[in-house]
């Protein structure tokens, strides 16, 4: 095992900081300070590290099974089951990996062999790839992120519009265009809003109900919300297994999923599977507030395992119960449409929106936020107005037709792929050129680790950390591959995404979803 050097306190980061290799020579202003109201202002602004091993599973699992899981049906029908579940598996294992890289990519820090340090994705590209990754990092983390909120924030006002259609009868809102009226419908259409696509809102009563649910969650802190991260998996389990009992009710026709699709099918394959598994960018702050005995690569295997048999036993029964299903359909619709729909069923097509769309959005508003935050970029009162209340403003006027969605749909795919799976790779790759070099460290990283460190809230929690010898390696992609070794592997996960993804983008230019 390769030996792990760290520090627990202050004390031994100045004793530690003697001895860490320079190319280049110190100067003044690699001083770091910070003042004791700036540190009391960091307690309050990121969490700590309580969140367990269930918790952090509830998260992970909660950020994968999003809006993607309900065109998994179609996928297998018109893609066919083998070609599928061949991409499933390929990028469950390509995601795992990719995370458990960058993992090791913060662990390869000096002093943060087992996360003492609060690093967040940003920053971790900062101290490898310089003020120049450290700029790319927060565009793709924010934009990948922040549309995927944008979308996620539209379906939400728009299905709680025909929810409130359903049960008040009509839902009302404040026209913008072409005159300020106030307007209340009462029919469902079959545009996704109930409203007429050619009206700008200022707001619907779909919109405030979900905004007054959801936006106080996105000023907490990460682990505030693993209360409702659980309790969101827990009703998300719920729902897709009555779904699949549902389906075996209904009767399965083998004849109704083909073991090869049709051309187009097989195309949109990887596109839509990528799409379920944009979790990576959470992984460094979910660390970062986790209980330091938590086995990291144990979670990310269990999450990312368990996602994928939901979706494969969705998409394969789905697929297997309802014969021809159209191209705009998706379960949700194809369940309601159904002669077993009932109150009961619709009452679980109208929940799960929110169980998979709407307790992600707070948590990617979190995530954004701390991004902002740390190295002291933005005030808390900027970056919660970015990260959470930007988002809803730039959705307002949206509210009727697709077009912001569709525009937030090609921002995501493609910064979204890449932030997820192109640069955690580069990031341990990275990593291991500095642990060949012995750590050797430019003044401009040794000021970000001295950051990092002033930073840094938890150090008397951390210090049981590195009491038992299994914690140094309970995060490792391979405990018994060499660094060399595991980097080839990094390097051939990268080739692949390197192909699949262009190959992603121009298949959604051909055959658009």
């Amino acid at each position: 095992m390769e030996e792990s050097q760290g520090f627990t306190s202050m004390q031994d980061f100045t004793v530690y900081n003697e001895y860490i290799p320079l190319n280049e020579e110190p100067n003044d202003e690699d001083d770091v300070t910070i003042t004791p109201q700036h540190k009391e202002e960091l307690k309050a602004a990121f969490g700590h590290k309580t969140i367990g091993f269930f918790g952090g599973l509830s998260l992970l699992v909660g950020n994968m099974t999003g809006p993607g899981m309900v065109g998994i049906c179609l996928q297998f029908q018109q893609g066919g089951w083998f070609f599928t579940i061949a991409g499933f598996i390929l990028i469950l294992v390509c995601s795992s990996l990719a995370a458990l890289f960058m993992a090791e990519a913060m662990a390869t820090l000096p002093g943060n062999p087992r996360f003492q340090l609060r690093v967040e994705f940003s920053m971790l590209c900062r101290f490898y790839f310089g003020k120049w990754g450290y700029a790319v990092a927060q565009v793709f983390i924010n934009v990948a992120l922040q549309a995927t909120n944008i979308a996620s924030i539209i379906v939400c006002a728009q299905i709680m519009d025909d929810m409130l259609i359903s049960i008040f009868k009509k839902t009302c809102g404040l026209v913008a265009y072409p005159k300020v009226e106030w307007m209340c419908v009462n029919t469902p259409v079959d545009s996704s809003s109930p409203f007429p696509d050619s009206y700008y809102m200022f707001f619907t009563l779909g919109y405030l109900v979900v905004l007054v649910l959801i936006i106080p969650l996105g000023f907490l802190n990460l682990d505030d919300n693993i209360i409702v991260q659980i309790g969101a998996v827990i009703l998300m389990f719920c729902i897709t297994s009555s779904w699949v009992i549902m389906f075996f009710i209904n009767g399965l026709n083998p004849s109704y999923m083909p073991t090869i699709g049709t051309p187009r099918g097989i195309a949109q394959i990887m596109g839509n599977v990528m799409f379920n598994y944009s979790y990576i960018t959470t992984v460094p702050s979910w660390i970062n507030e986790s209980k330091p005995t938590v086995n990291i690569k144990k979670s990310i295997w269990l999450s990312s395992s368990f996602s994928t048999f939901i979706f494969i036993a969705i998409g394969v029964f789905g697929a297997l119960s309802f014969p021809n299903m159209k191209d705009d359909s998706n379960i949700l619709s194809i369940i309601n449409a159904s002669h077993m729909a009932n109150t009961f069923t619709r009452i679980l097509v109208y929940i799960f929106p929110f169980v998979v769309l709407a307790s992600s959005i707070p948590v990617y508003s979190i995530i954004v936020r701390y991004n902002l935050m740390q190295n002291n970029l933005l005030p808390k009162l900027v970056a919660n107005g970015i990260a959470v209340i930007l988002p809803w403003t730039i959705a307002l006027p949206f509210m009727t037709g697709d077009g912001l969605n569709q525009i937030s749909e090609w921002a995501s795919l493609f910064f979204s792929s890449i932030a997820n799976f192109i640069i955690p790779l580069l990031l341990f790759i990275r990593s291991v050129y500095f642990r060949k070099s012995k750590k050797t460290m430019s003044a401009d990283q040794r000021r970000i680790l001295k950051t990092l460190v002033l930073e840094t809230v938890d150090w008397e929690k951390n210090q049981e950390m590195l009491r038992f010898e299994e914690h140094h390696t309970m995060f490792k992609v391979f405990g018994k591959l060499n660094r060399d070794k595991s980097n080839i592997v990094a390097i051939i996960c990268l080739g692949i995404l390197g192909i699949l993804i262009p190959f992603v983008i121009i298949t959604n230019f051909v055959f658009p979803n």
